[in-house]
């Protein structure tokens, strides 16, 4: 029996598919957008060779059955990040400390110095682009100019430790651009959702279990979140064009309202959920509140309730113009199928 990879490329090459076949290092390959980019890469046919530590979980990586799998780490030295990356011709650089509550030293170490050492180590090693993956949290607190062609300033300031590290990543990938002619490309996801959320993908199963779901306001607002698939299509198209030097924005895939974004993950795991409306007045002064009092969302101390409150409530602010225009990112997967498909992931955990 064929496993459900070898039959997708199977019926590709019968098809007469052509795809020019990369060998891709990729870091961060068992979290969320790893994940599905592996998954992705390997249906179309490229190689993909994954950085992971002695203590990850590469049970999905293993489904995938063709997937090399590199102990390291991105703390690693330059010399030990070109030894696992030899052959490889291109990089995707996906691995992060999130929203983890640790200290800015411990997340620059990994968010700042990692992008410099595993950029550093595909110049070094001949590869022929990278892509370093960003966040539109590199906006900070301000209102962000739609589809930013130039890197942000470095992020002296920022009290969240995440937004502050992502922006000065860009800054090194451009520096290590600059200084190696390396071609490198930055995206910027809004709020990622899909299978294989570790991060808010828990919080949302409890939530879908409660007796009622809060929605903030009306719940008719679009909200700034992306699917983690079609996040992969788009590194995908990266991938394959000529040329660095650019960045990308990618805040919405499809508009995907507040709540259709619970409701849909609620069928999928099996119930509807029934809502409870929270005027907007409250949740501002609520997250307002709890803000000075030193309250923030669990394992996120640096993530600020008001700005939360804030993106939950209005429209999504971010945008993908040049993405859709430049590139030709076209999302194939619509939000309805993929908000079920993660509800019956979030149900069979």
């Amino acid at each position: 029996m064929l496993s459900s990879i070898a039959r997708t490329l199977f019926e590709r090459r019968l098809l007469g598919f052509r795809h020019e076949s990369m060998r891709v290092f990729l870091t961060g390959a068992t979290g969320l957008i790893g994940s599905h980019l592996a998954k992705y890469l390997v249906e179309r046919g490229d190689e993909v060779v994954a950085l992971v530590r002695p203590t990850s979980d590469t049970g999905f990586l293993d489904s995938l059955e063709v997937v090399d799998l590199v102990h390291g780490d991105v703390s690693d030295s330059v010399d030990s990040l070109c030894s696992v990356m030899d052959g490889c011709s291109h990089v995707v650089h996906a691995a992060a400390l999130v929203y983890s509550g640790r200290g800015w030293d411990a997340v620059a170490a990994v968010n700042v110095e990692g992008t410099r050492r595993v950029l550093m180590a595909a110049a070094t090693s001949g590869v022929q682009k990278a892509v370093n993956i960003s966040s539109v949290a590199v906006y900070g607190g301000s209102e962000p100019e739609y589809d930013q062609e130039d890197t942000p300033g470095p992020g002296a300031g920022f009290s969240n430790h995440y937004a502050r590290s992502k922006r000065e990543a860009e800054v090194v990938a451009r520096q290590v651009e600059r200084d190696t002619g390396l071609p490198v490309t930055t995206l910027r996801p809004s709020a990622v959702y899909g299978e294989r959320d570790r991060l808010l993908g828990p919080a949302i199963q409890r939530l879908l279990n409660s007796p009622v779901v809060p929605l903030f306001g009306s719940g008719e607002n679009t909200l700034p979140v992306v699917y983690a698939g079609n996040v992969a299509v788009a590194i995908g198209v990266v991938l394959g064009s000529p040329g660095g030097g650019d960045s990308y924005d990618l805040g919405m895939d499809h508009p995907l309202r507040q709540k259709d974004f619970f409701y849909e993950q609620g069928l999928g795991m099996g119930r509807a959920p029934r809502f409870v409306h929270l005027p907007a007045f409250l949740v501002r002064s609520g997250a307002l509140l709890l803000s000075r009092m030193g309250v923030a969302p669990p394992g996120a101390k640096h993530l600020s309730l008001e700005r939360l409150a804030r993106l939950a409530l209005e429209e999504n602010p971010y945008l993908s113009r040049r993405a859709h225009r430049d590139l030709g990112w076209d999302p194939p997967h619509r939000h309805e199928d993929a908000l079920r498909r993660t509800g019956r992931w979030l149900a069979s955990r």
